[in-house]
């Protein structure tokens, strides 16, 4: 089942119709998120090196990072401070974490 009542010949109310909005929004974000890593994972390991992380965030500024912002991203993406962050560190703390990355 979808979640989506089809009871009422394929209509749905105003909370199921949120509800599938949120849904689509956050597959969107995650297929963006994803797209996001694998563009900046150069040599397709699925972790970010330090060097791999300032190239992609190179291109996210348009302009090179600072050593704080990278050191800043580095200690708040690699949860488990293996000196890489996995795709799974990347996907629950970069947009949460961004503008504290950023401010540095």
């Amino acid at each position: 089942s979808s979640g989506i009542n089809a009871e009422y010949g394929g209509c749905i109310n105003f909370q199921e119709f949120l509800a599938l909005s949120m849904k689509l929004q956050n597959d969107k974000t995650e297929q963006s998120l994803q797209a996001l890593f694998t563009g900046m994972d150069a040599d397709g390991d699925r972790f970010l090196t330090r060097d791999e992380l300032k190239h992609g965030m190179t291109k996210f500024l348009g302009k090179e990072p600072t050593e704080a912002q990278l050191e800043s991203a580095l200690v708040t993406l690699d949860v488990n401070k293996d000196g890489k962050v996995s795709y799974a560190e990347f996907a629950s703390n970069f947009l949460c974490r961004l503008h504290t990355i950023l401010d540095k």
